[in-house]
């Protein structure tokens, strides 16, 4: 799948933050096997690794130490 990836630095029941670099909200996460799990609602930290923060929509059932992250915000190109 492609993406930006990125590495899962805190897990909890409604929230994931992860480090990775990206600069726009509103994009999809993803496991790396494609599975979603919900949409990127902050970016902050750093300019060169900033901190993501996913709102969890979707259960994928295990822990993932890394989260493939996609920026557009439809799915689909224009």
């Amino acid at each position: 799948m492609k993406g930006v990836k990125g590495e899962v630095v805190c897990l909890g029941e409604r929230y994931v933050i992860v480090r990775a670099k990206i600069k726009k909200q509103g994009g999809r996460a993803y496991t790396p096997s494609g599975k979603y799990i919900g949409r990127i609602i902050r970016v902050f930290g750093p300019i060169e690794r900033p901190y993501v923060k996913i709102k969890i929509e979707r259960k994928w059932g295990r822990q993932v130490s890394e989260i493939v992250l996609r920026g557009d915000r439809s799915g689909r190109k224009k």
